[in-house]
């Protein structure tokens, strides 16, 4: 039987498995002034606050993880910036300072399965905004390619060096979508190539948010929604974008 962990635990392992993930970074340099106050909400290894950092904004990361906080701390050589590396709920946080900017990255609001829970964390969100603060949030745009594929046929997603066991690793995905509770049930396979017995696998679920959900949530917890692009280049949300990425204010 194959094991079972926890990537969230496993924050080398992690940044191993993101390393094409490097899109989205520009975006955020662009969009962001240097000298800005800047919360990102679920801030995983570090992998937007290091570059946002290096051009001199004022950033602070909230992350569920204490292993994820931990790793990024340790990337960090000023004793200040880590910390501003801060373990914390994104849905029933407080901290004592105002932002200019507040964002969600890479799909990590999809972990809030249910729209009360999402209620919570955009009125956290609005409570530690500036007068003129902007609030940035980044979903995937579910696909029904996504979301009718056979959890019982496995699809390689992604492969990888596992740095730390010098060994390829290919992700096989098990996907199966609830269209009552637009929960998606996940089981990724991590397969070793050289070393087989290090196989294992991680369960977890994400959230499907539609536009409209989107849209109502924000206006409903006080939000004006300024834009919605569709990609990093900043292009207008369409029916086919593969991305919906909120401007609120």
């Amino acid at each position: 039987m194959i094991n079972t962990f926890d990537i969230y635990q496993n924050p080398s392992l992690y940044d191993d498995q993101y390393w094409w993930k490097r899109d989205d970074i520009e975006f955020y340099k662009k969009i962001i002034p240097p000298h800005s106050k800047v919360l990102e909400l679920g801030s995983g290894t570090g992998r937007l606050g290091v570059p946002l950092l290096r051009n001199d904004v004022a950033y602070f990361g909230l992350e569920l993880s204490k292993e994820f906080c931990n790793y990024t701390r340790s990337k960090l050589l000023n004793e200040e910036h880590q910390n501003q590396i801060i373990h914390g709920d994104m849905t029933s946080f407080k901290i004592d300072h105002k932002f200019d900017y507040i964002f969600v990255a890479f799909n990590t609001f999809l972990h809030l399965l249910t729209n009360d829970k999402a209620a919570q964390c955009f009125q956290c969100v609005k409570s530690h905004l500036s007068d003129n603060g902007i609030f940035l949030l980044d979903i995937v745009h579910p696909h029904p390619s996504f979301l009718f594929k056979s959890n019982n046929k496995p699809e390689l997603v992604m492969d990888f060096k596992d740095s730390a066991n010098d060994d390829i690793v290919k992700i096989y995905e098990y996907c199966e979508y609830n269209h009552e509770t637009e929960i998606c049930d996940i089981i990724w396979e991590y397969r070793y190539q050289k070393h087989v017995d290090n196989s294992k696998q991680f369960e977890y679920q994400m959230r499907m948010y539609y536009p409209d959900t989107i849209n109502r949530l924000l206006i409903d917890n006080g939000f004006y929604i300024d834009e919605v692009y569709g990609d990093y280049d900043m292009n207008r949300f369409k029916e086919d974008s593969q991305l919906q990425i909120y401007k609120a204010i």
